[in-house]
């Protein structure tokens, strides 16, 4: 672990997969630890190595972000970019779905 890890403080956060993503991970959560001040590349890249059969059809093949034709939506209150814009704490849900399912 790198000085830098070590400096950084670290949450449990659920990311919930909702449509194709649950069907393809044969599973509804997904539990993991997160900086609290990551990025929506390095959440894509927690949950395709929790979950492989997401990678190439939710997250991209290389793990560095999720395919366009899906969303990141946290607390069920706001929508993701591709920054969170705002630290996540403990306990934090991240909704992952089809952008095509609405919302």
């Amino acid at each position: 672990m790198t000085a830098s890890q070590r400096s950084r403080t670290y949450v449990k956060v659920t990311v919930e997969l909702f449509g194709n993503a649950r069907l393809l991970a044969e599973r509804r959560y997904v539990s993991v630890h997160l900086a609290e001040d990551c990025g929506l590349g390095d959440v894509a890249e927690v949950v395709g190595r929790h979950c492989p059969a997401l990678a190439g059809s939710v997250v991209r093949e290389d793990l560095r972000g999720f395919l366009d034709s899906y969303v990141v939506n946290l607390n069920g209150m706001a929508f993701v970019g591709d920054g969170l814009n705002q630290r996540l704490e403990d306990g934090d849900s991240l909704l992952v779905f089809s952008s095509q399912a609405g919302g």
